[in-house]
């Protein structure tokens, strides 16, 4: 199965998990919700680097939602932004670029 680069041996051994998202909540299990996201988050900055965009230009990142559920956040430039929604409104079904 491929979980998009979250795996033992992507270079954190010894590492403790850090997760950041935003406020713990007592009972709350984050660590598999956080993981999914994270493996998410790998396979979108892997998708987007084949696409020609530099990871400097952006980064999806692994974090939580308040009820506990993983997210990904994404933060690029406006001209990355501009670059990828031309290229999304290329795909089949998405009508034609503006």
């Amino acid at each position: 199965m491929d979980d998009g680069g979250a795996r033992a041996d992507d270079g954190m051994e010894g590492y403790e998990l850090e997760l950041d998202g935003g406020a713990l909540v007592p009972g709350v299990d984050y660590e598999a919700e956080w993981l999914r996201a994270r493996a998410a988050a790998c396979k979108l900055n892997a998708a987007l680097g084949r696409l020609g965009i530099a990871r400097e230009r952006l980064r999806a990142q692994a974090g939580w939602a308040g009820d506990g559920s993983g997210v990904v956040h994404v933060s690029l430039d406006t001209g990355t932004a501009t670059d990828l929604a031309r290229l999304l409104e290329l795909m089949p079904g998405n009508g034609s670029a503006a």
